[in-house]
C-alpha cells in the first residue's frame, strides 16, 4: 500500500507531503484546484514519461517520492527478477532536472523507467473512465473469472504443464531439424570418413617425412658412413689402431708414475666406447645399404595421403584432422540415436498433452459452473449503479489449441434492453457504463484475492443520488481488504473516507499554488456541506453533513 506521497516543484504544486490510510482515502476539491496534477505526479513514480514543461521553478528539479508498505510473498520474486534488494518499506523516488534529465531510484538503487513501470503495475492501479482498454486484454478477463472460480492453484498447475509441453515441442523441433541436417549431409560425411579411415592414425608422419629424406640421401650417407668406419678401422692409420698404440705406451709407463697409471686407466675405459661407436656405424651403414624401395613407396603414399587430407580440410595438424574425424563419427552415431530420442520425446509430448487436456477441461468446467452466479451478481450490482436494464452474459468459446489460459476464449457481453440483444461489452458500452462495469469487476476480484492500491479518478462523474451512494458503498467495502484512494466530487463518497484530503489553490508571493491538507472532523463537515449545497453552507447543510459522517463511521 502507499503510505506516503511527497511531490515537490511539479506544475502548480510547490511541495506537498501526504500520509495515507491503509483503508479508504478520499480527495476532494473544486475543479481546477490541481487534483489531476497530483495524480500525474503520482504517475511519475509508476514509470510514466515526464514533461519538462511541468517543472514549476526552473532552478529546481521535480521530486516525487512514494513510500510503500509491501508483503514479501507478493513482491520478493519480482524484486529478485529485477535484481533489486527487497525491503518491506520500499521507497520509490523520481527526479527530473530543469534540463529534462530523469533519474529513478528504488530503495536508493538507480533503475530504468521500465523497472518502475513493472513495479508500478503491481503497486497501484489507476482506475479511470478510460479503462475499457483493460477489458481488451484476454488476460484480464480470464483473471476475473478465475478469481471468481478460485482457480489460482489449478491455473498454476496448468501453466507449469503448458511450459513443459511447449519446451518439449521446441526440443522436438530442434531434434527433427538436427536429424534433417544430418541426413542431408550423410553422404558427404560418409565419403569423407571412408577417406580418413585409410589413414594410419598411429603413424608418426614427422618421422616418416624424415625417413623419406634419408632415402633421398642414401648414397651420400652410405659413403660418409664408410669413410667414418675407415677412419676407425684402418690397420695403419685408423683411430682404433693408433689408440691401441697409445694404450700400450701408457701401459709401459704406468709403473713409473701414479698420474701415468691414471691416464692408462682412462684409455682402458675409452676403448669400449670406440668399439661400440664402430659397431653402431656399421649397423647403420648396413641398414642404408639394404633399404627397401618398396617401403619407401609405401611411406611416400602414406605421407601424400596425409598432406592431401590436411589441405582438403584446411587443417594444420594430425590433431585437428583427428578432431574432425571424431566429430563426423559422433554425428554418425548421433544420427542413429536421434530416432530413439525423437520417439521418447514424442511419447513425453503425448503424455503432457493428455495432462494439459485434463487440466484445461477442469478449468473450463469450473469456469462454466461459476458463470451463472457471476452474471447474476454483476447484474445486481450494476442495477444498484443505475444500470438496472443492462444484463450481462459471459461466454466461454472452446477452441482447438492451448494458450496461457486453457482451450477457450472468453467474451463478456452486455444487453442494454433486458436481454433482448447482446453485444460485445468492449464495443457497445459507453464510457460511463464501462467505468461502472470495471468497478463491479474490481469489486468482485477484491473479495477473492489481494489487489494493489486502487486510485479511482473521478469514477463518480455523472452520477448522483442512490447511484452515488451505491458507488461509494462498493468502494468502502473494497477498502476493508485493500487500500483505496478516490478523487471525488460526491459527498456520498467523501463521507466514507477513513482519511479526507482537500486540494485547494493558494496565492504565495504572487504565484498560484496547489496545496493539499488532511481535514479534521470539523473541516470535513464543512467541506461535505459545501459539496452538498455550495458556499457558504447553511446550518442545515452542516447538520446534514455531520449526520452523514457520523452514520458512516466504521466500527
Amino acid at each position: 500500500m502507499l503510505r506516503r506521497l511527497h511531490i515537490k516543484n511539479y506544475a502548480l504544486i510547490e511541495e506537498i507531503d501526504l500520509i495515507f490510510s491503509p483503508g479508504f482515502n478520499v480527495i476532494t476539491g473544486e475543479t481546477g484546484t490541481g487534483k489531476s496534477i497530483m495524480l500525474k505526479g503520482l504517475s511519475l513514480i509508476l514509470g510514466k514519461r515526464a514533461e519538462k514543461e511541468a517543472i514549476r521553478n526552473n532552478n529546481e528539479k521535480i521530486i516525487v517520492e512514494g513510500h510503500f508498505q509491501i508483503k514479501e510473498e507478493d513482491f520478493k520474486n519480482l524484486f529478485e527478477s529485477l535484481d533489486l534488494d527487497f525491503d518491506p518499506h520500499t521507497i520509490i523516488r523520481r527526479e527530473i532536472t530543469p534540463s529534462g534529465k530523469s533519474r529513478a531510484f528504488v530503495n536508493d538503487t538507480p533503475v530504468l523507467l521500465d523497472t518502475l513501470e513493472m513495479l508500478g503495475n503491481k503497486l497501484i492501479d489507476i482506475h479511470s473512465q478510460h479503462q475499457q482498454l483493460l477489458l481488451q486484454k484476454k488476460s484480464f478477463r480470464f483473471d476475473f473469472i478465475d478469481s471468481m472460480a478460485e482457480n489460482g492453484a489449478l491455473r498454476e498447475t496448468y501453466r507449469k504443464t503448458l511450459l513443459k509441453y511447449r519446451q518439449a515441442k521446441e526440443k522436438l523441433q530442434q531434434l527433427q531439424l538436427e536429424k534433417k541436417q544430418l541426413e542431408a549431409s550423410a553422404d558427404y560425411r560418409n565419403f569423407q570418413l571412408r577417406e580418413m579411415e585409410t589413414l594410419d592414425w598411429e603413424l608418426d608422419y614427422d618421422e616418416v617425412e624424415q625417413r623419406l629424406k634419408n632415402f633421398q640421401n642414401q648414397e651420400e650417407i652410405i659413403l660418409k658412413l664408410n669413410e667414418a668406419i675407415q677412419l676407425l678401422e684402418d690397420e695403419n692409420a685408423g683411430i682404433m689402431e693408433r689408440f691401441r698404440q697409445l694404450q700400450n705406451l701408457l701401459t709401459s709407463l704406468a709403473s713409473y708414475d701414479r698420474n701415468l697409471e691414471q691416464l692408462h686407466e682412462r684409455t682402458v675405459n675409452l676403448m669400449p666406447e670406440l668399439q661400440e661407436l664402430n659397431f653402431d656405424l656399421q649397423n647403420i651403414a648396413e641398414t642404408y645399404r639394404w633399404m627397401d624401395l618398396g617401403e619407401k613407396e609405401k611411406w611416400e603414399a602414406a605421407l601424400n595421403h596425409y598432406y592431401a587430407l590436411l589441405q582438403k580440410h584446411k587443417v594444420n595438424s594430425k590433431t585437428e584432422l583427428k578432431a574432425l574425424y571424431d566429430r563426423w563419427i559422433a554425428e554418425s552415431n548421433d544420427s542413429s540415436l536421434l530416432d530413439e530420442r525423437i520417439a521418447n520425446l514424442e511419447t513425453e509430448i503425448r503424455t503432457l498433452r493428455e495432462e494439459l487436456e485434463k487440466s484445461a477441461d477442469n478449468l473450463h468446467e469450473r469456469r462454466k459452473k461459476i458463470l451463472p452466479e457471476t452474471e447474476k451478481i454483476m447484474q445486481s450490482l450494476l442495477a444498484g449503479l443505475g444500470m438496472e436494464n443492462s444484463w450481462i452474459r459471459i461466454r466461454l468459446i472452446p477452441k482447438n489449441e492451448f494458450d496461457e489460459f486453457g482451450k477457450a476464449d472468453l467474451d463478456i457481453l452486455l444487453s442494454p434492453d433486458k436481454g433482448k440483444t447482446f453485444g460485445d461489452i468492449r464495443k457497445i458500452a459507453s464510457g460511463g457504463e464501462m467505468s461502472r462495469i470495471m468497478l463491479v469487476i474490481k469489486y468482485l476480484i477484491s473479495q477473492k484475492k489481494r489487489l494493489p492500491t486502487i486510485v479511482f479518478d473521478e469514477i463518480d462523474t455523472g452520477v448522483s443520488g442512490e447511484v452515488a451512494r451505491q458507488t461509494a458503498h462498493l468502494l468502502s467495502e473494497m477498502s476493508r481488504k485493500m487500500q483505496i484512494i478516490s478523487i471525488t466530487h460526491l459527498p456520498q463518497m467523501a463521507v466514507q473516507g477513513d482519511k479526507h484530503f482537500k486540494v485547494f489553490k493558494n496565492e504565495i508571493k504572487g504565484k498560484v499554488v496547489s496545496e493539499v491538507k488532511e481535514l479534521t472532523n470539523e473541516e470535513r463537515i464543512r467541506e461535505i456541506a459545501e459539496m452538498i449545497e455550495g458556499k457558504p453552507p447553511s446550518p442545515s447543510a452542516l447538520e446534514h453533513a455531520a449526520h452523514l459522517l457520523k452514520k458512516t463511521i466504521k466500527s
